[in-house]
């Protein structure tokens, strides 16, 4: 069963506008039960006050006399009645009925309005609840009263919860249409900018990599989001560029060798040159220099893909740079450029010295190639910490800052027109960073056009200890 999908604009309204019912329904009807389980407790604990309360005000008139002394009891109104009691009406200790108190209004206008028992006829026999409190005197019973009172369902306090709850109803509709309306906005302003990064990443998908930036928020997360997003786009175009220009370079660099190769050979079948001794060496170094290209990217190649290509053991790193250095220092003085030494001794590490010594020999080679005569290149090592940091600086003709970025790239070159003067293949950078990623540090550079450059390793000793 294919499940169906939905937008997450839907999703979120979906999900917002329960969660608000919910709250909204739940909330406020928790709130009117509550309200309506206090109030009648209230009621209730008032009444029995009052109840008790008039209780007592009978069993003091009957102590004034000692007995039931109807003269006095005739001067009183049901005024010492309150509501919702109506009636009050008082029987001796024989049951023999005394006398009959109703509840009646203040005096208004100097006249007292009706007691309600002429009106009691008005009222179902439903809406009225009877109560019995007995009356003693001295701690012997004087008879009792018959508390005629109307129920809560019929009274005012239920007529205003009623009324309370409508409203709060009322109000809870009109609120759950302002919150679904506030969630629809928000799931727009928040899916909006969404939908619209998912059709950029699409068109980058599709090879479109030159995008506006119009996309608009103010939400932290969705910002970093199309930050993203952007970056990826030039990162992509950038790589594409770098894609087209490195099989441009790679045609280059295999025309050239192969067509020297065939032009000598077409000229020596062809009769044009004699195939002498000299002529036939300059063949052998074209086809020599196709094979170390060949070479390279296959090392390349193997350095990128392999994570177990290294051999790795405990090595004194400083003697082994000082013995490498030797093969160096030649080179070197054929082009009258000074190679400083700067090592700290007895650094141990955890490497593959041979990988090592290639990496740093690319590095040597990039920076003898690049230095004029009278110049000098330093190599350091050094133990900071847990890192060892070695470093080739040179004196040289620099990098530019719109070359930089791209150095360690395959084939990449800063000056095309140079390079086969230099006897550069554009690839001994991407090995020596392969090599030293590969050890589980990095290879930086930081350069300065027309002052020089320092390429910096640094190898984390833990790294090595435990890939030991």
């Amino acid at each position: 069963m294919i499940n169906k999908k939905i937008s997450l604009r839907t999703q979120m309204l979906l999900t917002y506008v329960g969660i608000v019912i919910i709250c909204m329904l739940v909330i406020p009807v928790s709130i009117s039960r509550l309200l309506d389980w206090q109030f009648k407790h209230f009621v209730e604990n008032k009444l029995s006050e009052d109840r008790q309360e008039a209780t007592l005000f009978l069993e003091a008139i009957y102590n004034r006399c000692g007995f039931w002394n109807d003269e006095v009891i005739s001067k009183i109104h049901g005024g010492f009645l309150h509501w919702p009691i109506i009636e009050a009406t008082v029987y001796d200790k024989n049951g023999a009925h005394i006398r009959t108190f109703s509840k009646q209004s203040r005096h208004h206008g100097g006249r007292m309005r009706a007691p309600l028992n002429r009106n009691r006829s008005n009222l179902n026999a439903s809406k009225l609840l009877t109560f019995s409190n007995k009356l003693t005197s001295q701690g012997r019973e004087i008879g009792s009263v018959s508390f005629t009172v109307i129920s809560f369902k019929n009274g005012p306090e239920e007529a205003f919860l009623k009324r309370f709850n409508k409203i709060l109803y009322i109000s809870v509709a009109f609120m759950i249409i302002i919150s679904i309306f506030i969630v629809f906005l928000m799931a727009e302003k928040i899916s909006r900018p969404i939908l619209s990064i998912a059709k950029r990443a699409l068109n980058i998908s599709k090879g479109s990599y030159n995008l506006d930036s119009k996309i608009k928020t103010n939400i932290t997360e969705i910002q970093v989001l199309i930050e993203s997003i952007r970056k990826l786009g030039l990162d992509l175009q950038e790589q594409e560029l770098l894609r087209i220009r490195l099989m441009s370079d790679i045609a280059h660099e295999l025309r050239s060798p192969v067509a020297i190769i065939k032009s000598h050979l077409e000229a020596f079948a062809d009769g044009v040159w004699e195939a002498t001794e000299e002529r036939l060496d300059l063949t052998v170094e074209e086809i020599d220099r196709l094979s170390a290209l060949i070479s390279e990217v296959e090392t390349l190649s193997a350095l990128e893909e392999r994570d177990d290509n290294l051999e790795l053991s405990l090595t004194n790193l400083s003697d082994e740079l000082e013995k490498s250095l030797l093969l160096y220092d030649p080179l070197f003085q054929n082009k009258s450029v000074t190679l400083l030494r700067e090592i700290e001794p007895n650094i141990v590490a955890v490497v593959d010295i041979q990988k090592i010594n290639q990496a740093v020999g690319n590095l040597l080679s990039n920076a003898l190639r690049y230095t004029d005569e009278e110049n000098t290149v330093t190599l350091s090592l050094k133990n900071i910490g847990n890192v060892i940091e070695l470093s080739v600086k040179d004196s040289g003709i620099g990098i530019s800052a719109q070359d930089l970025p791209n150095i360690f790239e395959r084939f990449y070159r800063t000056d095309k027109s140079r390079s086969r003067a230099s006897g550069g293949m554009g690839i001994g950078l991407a090995i020596a960073k392969a090599i030293i990623e590969g050890h589980g540090g990095t290879l930086s550079v930081e350069s300065t056009e027309g002052v020089g450059s320092k390429f910096t390793i640094k190898i984390p000793l833990k790294i090595n200890k435990e890939l030991f």
